[in-house]
């Protein structure tokens, strides 16, 4: 599953009975019926085979009927089978025979979502079973089950829709099921609908038979064996295009009617990647259909996540799969393009391979993240995706720093407890590490090495250890299909004494050893290098900004380090095991740069004029270290202030090289530094403070800015510079970009919409339409008849921009949204779902940037004043109050530091 991390905190806040005549009232009350399971798990004794699945939803009555024939093997006797059911009325619970079918009592347990199926003196014996389930309820409300959706036309007209979204924990609202992962089985799915609609599911439909009520019944092939979560099944009016692979696959993408014409580059963009993990896996794509084979994306108008990874029907939020080449910047093509490379990932680790439990989630998520980048690198290079990559460590680091984090893989039992794994955690620290370990063992047998845990572990569920079995020692494996490594050379004795095979040789690595000091234990090391002549001093403790923090040394990874120094620039190596240990370099030098392109996942200080030789190159020749390298030290310097290991005015004396940098990493990495301190000013009401600072950052980055086209030239990372620099100039209200975009919106204005717009400086121009009421207003209508997503996003953007108080309801825009947060927590936690990204977003987003004692007491009154069941104990809601706090500790310690250092450089 992919996130939508496009929208602001503004944003997402303002996002805004059939039964039949032979039913029968089933008992579910549970003080009469006593529940005869305790445990939050499923009895591991009983295992679904086969599911035969009729659901029926009426888009009038908003509701729907379901019955399910559940194929069971008890591996031992049992007087009552337990499997989930959550919001659904069961009206008929059979247990079916030879002879007649046996009634079934049903006991339920509404606080672990589970039902039991029992009836007085019965014994279900050793052996397969068929349970037979009749259920009806309402589409749900939420994101999430099996939920209505609505879209309005063009010409006004409201129309309903019906889809489902199952992860991780809501298949059973839409049908009694084994909700776990590991309890794989086989689904044959039919549909019934009225003949207005389409329904599509994972699977290709066989036929449509009608029924004598006129209604058409659609009835999918069965699927391959697979988790509950990724069952799928839509119900409405989506119009298609099609295009077969180069491996056959005959792939579709699905849209709103009106919208088919944005679907041309999310279908290209699918072959072309489905074809590249077909090749890179050497696993074909495994959805059989009676000799053809098959792929679904679609856009669905109201969707949480970024998307959905179903097997075969992938679901997406539209401006996760749209492109409109009229409207759509370079930015909204990068991000449908990993979008699609994430979720088709997922069609080899996740359904192909799942994992065992929600406890290793990022085997599922921190590798469809990865290989986003590892797909679209190789598939689109024009995009530069590599580029970005970098930015997804630091925001894990960011999270990861506090103790609120959590191990990669750690312990969860609850639906909440699940919902809350879907983070930066798994997802992007997930991918960074992965990252490390690519680089360490090389490439090639990192690749022979996924390659044997996919084919290893096929349609199963795998732990940690797994994936670690298939990266040791691939070159002696007896389970391996080696012969493609020998004949590829890869395991020739050559091969094997060349300098790079200690990385990877038999007994040379244990892969598990250093990655369970990766995944077992929350957080990331803070490497301390100390140069003396040629002797290189190194200890790692944890990386943590608590204030007082007395446990970082209780940690120890295993770290691949990477390093190049003044005199080489060939890449070093070298695996640091213990807190503290020593290199040694064959000449003195006049500096070493640790983490090599970001490389690994940790923070380097360098002690004893370490950072000063650093600083000093930077000024004197910046190019010496590549983009990545200059944007991972503005990153490390900075987090170094923050606990208090560097003086400020260093950091920010490092960022004046930033006047003459022109790549997008280190001018974006400055600014993700540098704004954010103006904005604790702006929260604080420091007006002075803060408009010297902004008139700062002006400065520093005027040459870039006025070397800027309003236009779409240049290569994607240009683009997406230039649409980010004029819109801070802009905003910054620097005199000629506010010239040029005024002149533009006017005209655009003035055509009533039509004029085109360079997409790539779109928000720029909205952004200063939107300061005067009429703009505001114009925009407002464009925004509300608009058919392209990426257009409907940057006008929401720039309307959230506007400095008009009276259009943000008479306040401030921050204090709106805490607000807004206060007084519909309770309705965004059931909209959104308990520990969803989504609530995890808005509770530290619009507080991200308090730093006065008053705030935190409020902050903390409110989320305390909350029950569990509304969760008071979240991570995320730890994670707002530390953060608010370390904004407390850095204003009480720095403001004088940048008040004084911005004085002393004004004067120069």
């Amino acid at each position: 599953m992919s996130w939508c991390l496009c929208c602001t905190t503004f944003a997402v806040l303002f996002c805004g009975l059939f039964v039949g005549s032979h039913a029968m009232t089933v008992n579910t009350d549970t003080n009469a019926l006593p529940f005869p399971w305790d445990k939050i798990r499923l009895p591991e004794t009983v295992k679904p085979q086969h599911y035969d699945l009729l659901v029926h939803p009426n888009l009038t009555s908003l509701t729907f009927t379901g019955v399910v024939q559940i194929l069971i093997e008890l591996e031992q006797d049992t007087r009552a089978i337990i499997l989930h059911s959550k919001n659904l009325q069961i009206s008929k619970a059979q247990l079916l025979g030879p002879r007649h079918p046996q009634h079934l009592q049903i006991s339920e347990s509404e606080a672990y979502e589970q039902i039991a199926l029992f009836s007085d003196g019965f014994t279900f014996e050793r052996g397969n079973h068929v349970v037979h389930l009749e259920f009806y309820a309402n589409l749900s409300d939420s994101f999430h089950g099996f939920y209505k959706g609505r879209y309005t036309t063009n010409s006004g007209e409201v129309r309903m829709m019906a889809s489902t979204q199952f992860e991780p924990t809501h298949a059973r609202a839409a049908f009694p099921c084994f909700d776990e992962p590991a309890f794989k089985a086989n689904f044959t799915i039919r549909v019934r609908r009225e003949s207005r609609h389409i329904s599509i599911s994972n699977m290709p439909k066989l036929r449509t038979v009608e029924m004598a009520d006129g209604l058409l019944e659609d009835q999918f092939d069965t699927t391959v064996k697979m988790s509950t979560y990724l069952v799928a099944f839509i119900i409405s009016d989506l119009q298609s295009i099609s295009k077969k692979s180069q491996h056959g696959v005959e792939i579709s993408v699905y849209t709103v009617p009106e919208k088919i014409s944005q679907a041309e580059y999310a279908l290209n963009t699918a072959v072309t990647l489905l074809d590249f993990y077909d090749d890179y896996f050497d696993i074909p794509y495994p959805l059989p259909k009676h000799g053809e084979i098959f792929l679904d994306l679609a856009a669905i108008p109201d969707f949480q996540s970024g998307a959905m990874e179903n097997w075969g029907l992938s679901t997406y939020r539209e401006s996760g799969l749209l492109f409109d080449p009229e409207k759509s910047s370079s930015s909204d093509k990068l991000g449908i393009t990993k979008v699609i490379a994430h979720e088709l990932a997922h069609q080899w680790f996740g359904n192909l391979v799942t994992m065992q439990w929600w406890n290793d989630l990022w085997l599922n998520e921190g590798f469809a993240k990865f290989m986003e980048y590892v797909s679209v690198s190789i598939t689109h290079p024009e995009l530069q995706v590599d580029d970005y990559f970098l930015e997804k460590c630091f925001t894990a680091m960011s999270v990861d720093s506090l103790t609120s984090s959590h191990p990669v893989s750690t312990p969860v039992e609850n639906p909440a407890e699940i919902s809350e794994m879907f983070d930066d955690v798994s997802y992007r620290k997930g991918a960074c590490i992965l990252n490390m370990l690519r680089d360490f063992l090389t490439p090639e047998a990192f690749k022979y090495g996924i390659i044997h845990y996919l084919k290893t572990h096929s349609y199963q569920n795998t732990v940690n250890a797994h994936l670690w079995e298939s990266l040791t020692n691939i070159c002696t494996s007896d389970e391996l299909d080696s012969g493609r490594l020998k004949l590829d050379g890869f395991c020739s004795k050559s091969r094997a004494e060349s300098p790079a095979s200690k990385w990877f040789m038999e007994d040379s690595v244990d892969v598990q050893a250093i990655m369970d000091t990766w995944t077992l234990q929350e957080g990331f090391p803070l490497i301390t290098v100390e140069v003396k002549g040629q002797e290189v001093t190194l200890k790692q403790e944890r990386f943590l900004r608590e204030a007082n923090s007395s446990n970082t040394s209780s940690f120890l990874w295993q770290v691949p380090l990477t390093y190049i120094t003044s005199h080489s620039s060939a890449v070093q190596r070298f695996l640091l095991k213990s807190e503290k240990d020593v290199l040694y370099l064959p000449e003195k030098v006049d500096w070493i740069k640790f983490n090599v392109d970001l490389r690994g996942y940790y923070i380097v200080h360098y002690k004893s004029g370490g950072w000063d030789a650093l600083i000093n190159q930077l000024q004197q020749n910046h190019s010496v270290f590549s983009s990545n390298d200059r944007a991972s030290l503005i990153h490390d310097i900075f987090q170094l202030v923050s606990i208090e290991k560097i003086p400020l005015d260093k950091a920010l004396n490092l960022s004046l090289y930033l006047s003459k940098e022109s790549e997008i990493m280190p001018v974006t990495q400055g600014f993700n530094e540098l704004v954010p301190l103006y904005k604790l000013m702006e929260k604080r009401n420091m007006e002075a403070l803060e408009n010297q600072l902004k008139g700062h950052l002006v400065k520093l980055f005027k040459t870039l800015i006025d070397r800027q086209s309003w236009s779409d030239g240049g290569s994607v990372s240009e683009r997406m510079l230039r649409n980010y620099l004029l819109l801070f100039a802009c905003v910054r209200r620097y005199p000629s970009c506010i010239s040029t975009a005024t002149r533009l919106f006017q005209q655009w204005k003035e055509s009533d919409g039509k004029m085109w717009l360079p997409t790539d400086v779109s928000l720029v121009v909205y952004t200063e339409g939107a300061r005067t009421d009429e703009g505001w207003d114009f925009l407002l209508e464009k925004y509300k008849r608009s058919v392209s997503p990426s257009e409907k996003w940057m006008i929401k953007a720039a309307l959230s921009y506007s400095p008009l108080a009276h259009k943000l309801q008479w306040r401030e825009g921050h204090q709106l949204a805490w607000d807004f947060l206060k007084t519909n927590w309770g309705k965004l936690v059931k909209k959104f779902d308990l520990g969803s990204s989504a609530i995890s977003r808005m509770a530290v987003g619009v507080t991200d940037q308090y730093s006065t004692r008053e705030m935190l007491d409020e902050v903390q009154s409110f989320f305390g004043s909350l029950a569990q069941d509304q969760g008071s104990g979240l991570r995320s809601v730890q994670q707002a109050l530390q953060k608010i706090q370390q904004n407390i500790r850095w204003m009480d310690r720095n403001v004088p530091l940048l008040k004084a250092w911005l004085d002393r450089n004004e004067k120069n």
